[in-house]
């Protein structure tokens, strides 16, 4: 796969390291350029590698390692599997703090853990944001109580979670309803395999 066609497709995505001999690795660079600092590396076989987004020219993608994010080459990734984040084709782990809270969502159901408080949920509905394509919103159901409902817009845009310099690719707002308690929150979110 060309570095070009890679930039052409939608990010985030999921991609596997490829063409990368057995004895060495892809260096994670601070800036997209060849010559830059290693700050990280891929090995040959990893697999499930997030690339948030690509600069400029479409030959290099930016991906997380520890608490920073840097560049790899794209000549060495190939994207996993077609699909959209957005559409939910890829599960999501989203989070956010003040409340501290974790999620995740896929196209069938939800969890929100709300400083350890767990809720399931299954989704009821789900679709792209007709007059923006970069957004996507759902609705969901709690399976323990119908009254208590969740939704969300989900945004292919780059996100902080104010406490790392690492870079996400989605950004999510949730609306929270429980009984005559409704609430707002929001974080940013990667892809799982």
């Amino acid at each position: 796969m060309s570095a070009l066609s890679a930039s052409a497709q939608e990010l985030p995505a999921l991609h596997n390291v490829t063409g990368v001999a057995s004895n060495d690795v892809l260096n994670i660079r601070s800036t997209p350029n060849a010559s830059s600092t290693i700050i990280g590396f891929l090995g040959p076989d990893q697999n499930w590698v997030e690339v948030i987004r690509s600069d400029s020219s479409g030959k290099w993608g930016l991906v997380n390692t520890n608490e920073t994010s840097g560049w790899v080459s794209l000549r060495y990734m190939v994207r996993v599997q077609a699909g959209s984040s957005l559409d939910l084709e890829q599960k999501l782990s989203c989070s956010g703090t003040e409340p501290f809270w974790s999620s995740s969502l896929d196209g069938t159901r939800a969890f929100l853990d709300i400083n350890g408080e767990i809720t399931d949920y299954f989704l009821v509905a789900h679709n792209r944001v007709e007059n923006r394509n970069h957004k996507a919103g759902f609705s969901a159901r709690s399976s323990a109580d119908p009254r208590n409902t969740l939704a969300g817009i989900i945004s292919a845009q780059s996100c902080s979670d104010g406490m790392s310099d690492r870079e996400y690719g989605v950004s999510v707002d949730l609306l929270i309803q429980q009984g005559i308690d409704f609430k707002t929150i929001t974080g940013c979110c990667s892809l799982q395999p």
